[in-house]
């Protein structure tokens, strides 16, 4: 039963990983602009598929959990890695919500991501890297067997910590190339020449 269970949380894993990484190259390959009616129906199924992974995720977890308790009642929950993946999980999942109800409307309306006011711009690059950096640390956190009962919460999360500011730091970084790559809008000389001239055509 045990093993049934961490392949279950294994497969939900790699699936969620696998999704969550093919979306990203498919969201940065469109540069910030609208996406076509085709992408935004990708991106609303692998949400779907997202969040039934993150349900079998905490469903197995905390099975594995129970189970490891009343194998080692004394000494499992005395394990603080395992702590910190709880924190970890909990931080995706509270973005995952931010994701679904802010960021993903946002993307996926006419305006595209640069069609966007600058802070909401940002807010949805954070939510971005906050959520790719978390999936793989957490997932990280599951093989990392030489950290059980030998390293501290507090450490732990420093790690964490520190991944999530190199991660802002380099979306800052792409949202400030897409910015730069976006043509500039027309001025009014432009615009009034443009008109002239599709009048005369």
């Amino acid at each position: 039963m045990k093993t049934l269970i961490v392949y279950a949380h294994l497969l939900a894993a790699c699936v969620a990983i696998g999704i969550l990484l093919i979306q990203d190259l498919a969201l940065a390959k469109s540069k910030g602009s609208p996406l076509s009616a085709t992408a935004i129906k990708d991106l609303t199924k692998s949400a779907e598929i997202m969040f039934i992974a993150l349900v079998v995720l905490w469903i197995s977890g905390l099975a594995l959990v129970l189970l490891g308790y009343l194998e080692n009642p004394q000494q499992y929950l005395m394990n603080e890695k395992l702590w910190a993946k709880f924190t970890v999980v909990s931080v995706l999942t509270l973005n995952g919500v931010a994701l679904h109800y802010f960021s993903f409307p946002r993307v996926t309306s006419r305006r595209g991501l640069l069609g966007l006011p600058t802070f909401e711009q940002i807010l949805v690059t954070l939510t971005g890297a906050l959520s790719s950096v978390s999936w793989l640390f957490a997932c990280y956190l599951g093989i990392a067997r030489p950290w059980n009962y030998t390293v501290d919460y507090s450490f732990v999360m420093f790690i964490y910590s520190g991944l999530l500011v190199g991660a802002f730091i380099v979306a800052g970084e792409v949202l400030r190339a897409m910015r730069r790559a976006e043509p500039e809008p027309p001025t009014l000389t432009e615009q009034i020449r443009l008109n002239a001239s599709r009048k005369f055509d």
